[in-house]
């Protein structure tokens, strides 16, 4: 196949799963999001499968429910933009972990986004892609003491309510998963986006930082 076809499907791919993670937070404690079947959030009438072609279905009703013409919420949207975005530079045959990894992200970023917080089992198929697919014996004595360091230094801002646990644990999860330096520089991206977003965005006293490192995670991806 060639490399223009694969991307063509990777973005039509992400922007399925874009929509369905959407879905899953937003049904996350009130309905059965696996068996249900996905309806407008107003008048409560199934959609048909037209009715849930990814941002074409957004665009082509202009934002709205064909059955009753509520608003729908511009997060739908971007959720399968980004989902399209972030699973088109992936290679199947390079690294098929990375589609279940950036899924998973992708995931806790949208709780993350809402709530400003997650699931904390929504960590366990992270932390188990990490132990099958990658090797904790590649890092010599100084990478080991830096990672203690920084998650040290990051504990302490948890601590002092600076910093969320659960970016924490991404933090480590991401050093795990490429290395220590891709995930300090996956961090400073995020920092970047974030401080980009508070100056020209909403000022606000508390951000959630997963999505910021989601969207890094998507830059990187195109490097």
């Amino acid at each position: 196949m060639s490399t223009l076809f694969i991307h063509g499907l990777n973005f039509i791919f992400g922007t399925v799963i874009g929509s369905h993670l959407l879905a899953i937070v937003q049904r996350f404690g009130q309905e059965n999001f696996i068996t249900e079947r996905s309806h407008c959030d107003t008048c409560q009438i199934p959609l048909t499968l037209l009715n849930q072609i990814p941002i074409f279905s957004f665009i082509r009703y202009k934002g709205h429910c064909f059955f009753c013409n509520a608003p729908i919420p511009i997060e739908a949207l971007y959720c399968e933009l980004l989902g399209g975005l972030a699973f088109l530079p992936l290679n199947p045959s390079f690294d098929q972990s990375s589609y279940l990894f950036i899924t998973f992200i992708f995931l806790i970023s949208i709780f993350d986004y809402f709530d400003q917080s997650f699931p904390i089992f929504v960590l366990l198929p992270l932390i188990l892609l990490v132990s099958l697919t990658r090797s904790f014996s590649s890092y010599d004595i100084t990478e080991w003491i830096l990672i203690f360091t920084t998650i040290l230094i990051f504990l302490i801002m948890n601590l002092k309510n600076k910093f969320g646990y659960g970016d924490t644990i991404i933090f480590v999860i991401l050093i795990f998963y490429y290395d220590f330096y891709t995930a300090q520089y996956i961090f400073l991206l995020a920092s970047i986006f974030l401080l980009i977003n508070h100056v020209v965005g909403d000022k606000r006293n508390t951000y959630p930082f997963i999505p910021f490192i989601f969207l890094s995670l998507i830059f990187y991806n195109f490097l």
